[in-house]
């Protein structure tokens, strides 16, 4: 025993010359006694749990959303009513937006050029402005070229159909008593009095369409001076969006890489740069075909001779924005009008778009668009049933390129949850 006190007190006296400090009982006891470090702080009497406390905020949040919705919902009318001034507010920058996104490209396009040819790398802002300059004048000249050549003569082209609007009819007529001479046993009475009632009134309204016009447009003086004023606003927001897009693409990415880490902030800047190349790429591609076919179109109808030519082309050209069914959409006007006047010319012109939507579909379309969405045709089918359903004719213009990117956003997501994941079934079928 006693050799095991010396021994003990032998230690102590070691452990004191190192240096090392001597515990007492009572830090012992504090050791022993102190609690475990965990995530709860103490204010005062009141304990908080970090995993509760992030609970309670999203529960806050989700209750917070439903009575929004809930308030929204219930009160329909006044918040479409905001909505609606509030993006008529916004009416010059959604203006300023669209024109800077179909004019980016071009400019880019136009820069890349100057720069190979000429600049070759040097006063890179001067080229910058000059192609700016320069897509805004090759737009302007576009749209100059139609008011002042196009839609003159289309609109001699309304004034000749309505013309003949009474030959149409007397055409018509002895075509439906022929019929009736033939087929005694089937009733198209009914038929003749229609035409009796609508034909007049088309004449009338046609004759009259510049006296009924003119009131129309006094009255709404004001709106088209408002909507000329949101037109040259839109423009200069253009231009500066255009001119400051580096800008806002940094301090878009700023926002981005602040709030998410920067794993996530790659993907969601690679993933956004993707869905705006599907979206674009169809659009303006789409446009650019669409503007190729209508050329095209009234070419050939001149050259063979059809009349109306520039007025059924323009037709033909804007139509062409609608995948699969456009062609046949822009050719039910022409076909019509020139069954009424001459079988012949509506057999020639249905041929014609015919071919032309041949060519687009296997030679022109796929140079262009490429696989700029990659939808399946039955997701091309859904979207312009839908997006005409809802949005009508520009519901099918856009309803296309926003299913891709839906398409794409949905593929990305499903590939993610994926990945990692070696399912028997899917290895099997893929």
């Amino acid at each position: 025993m006693f050799m095991g006190n010396g021994q003990t007190e032998m230690k102590e006296e070691k452990k004191q010359e190192a240096g090392a400090p001597e515990q007492t009982d009572e830090e012992n006891w504090q050791e022993a006694e102190a609690p475990e470090q965990t995530d709860e702080k103490k204010i005062h009497w009141f304990h908080l749990n970090a995993k509760y406390m992030s609970v309670c905020r999203y529960t806050i949040f989700v209750i917070f959303a439903a009575i929004l919705l809930y308030m929204l919902i219930s009160h329909w009318h006044q918040t479409t009513a905001f909505v609606r001034g509030f993006f008529g507010v916004l009416t010059p920058f959604l203006i300023g937006v669209l024109i800077a996104y179909f004019l980016s490209p071009l400019t880019s396009l136009i820069e890349k050029g100057i720069q190979k040819t000429i600049a070759k790398g040097k006063k890179r802002k001067l080229v910058f402005i000059l192609s700016m300059i320069f897509s805004y004048v090759i737009v302007l000249g576009f749209i100059t070229i139609a008011f002042v050549f196009i839609i003159p003569q289309m609109g001699q082209s309304i004034q000749e159909l309505t013309n003949r609007i009474p030959e149409v009819y007397k055409n018509i007529a002895e075509a439906l008593t022929e019929f009736q001479y033939k087929h005694p046993e089937l009733d198209v009475n009914m038929l003749n009095e229609s035409l009796k009632d609508i034909v007049p009134n088309l004449v009338k309204t046609g004759t009259n369409l510049v006296g009924i016009l003119l009131p129309y447009v006094y009255s709404l003086s004001i709106s088209i001076v408002k909507f000329a004023i949101n037109i040259l606003l839109g423009i200069i927001i253009s231009v500066y969006m255009i001119y400051s897009q580096k800008k806002f693409r940094y301090q878009a990415k700023r926002v981005v890489y602040a709030v998410f880490s920067e794993e996530k902030g790659d993907a969601i800047c690679q993933t956004v740069r993707e869905c705006n190349d599907i979206f674009g790429a169809f659009l303006i591609s789409k446009a650019i075909d669409s503007l190729i076919i209508g050329c095209l179109c009234c070419i050939v109808m001149n050259i063979i001779g059809l009349p109306y030519a520039v007025l059924l082309s323009v037709i033909v050209g804007i139509t062409n924005m609608i995948p699969y069914f456009g062609p046949f959409i822009g050719a039910v006007p022409g076909v019509v009008i020139y069954l009424c006047t001459d079988w012949e010319s509506a057999i020639i012109f249905a041929v014609m778009i015919l071919v032309l939507q041949q060519f687009d579909g296997l030679i022109l379309g796929p140079r262009l668009l490429g696989q700029s969405t990659g939808l399946s045709p039955i997701w091309v089918i859904f979207a312009i049933t839908v997006g005409g359903a809802y949005f009508g004719v520009i519901g099918m213009f856009i309803g296309v390129p926003i299913v891709a990117v839906l398409a794409f956003l949905l593929d990305k997501l499903i590939s993610g949850k994926l990945r990692g994941k070696k399912i028997k079934a899917l290895e099997a079928e893929h």
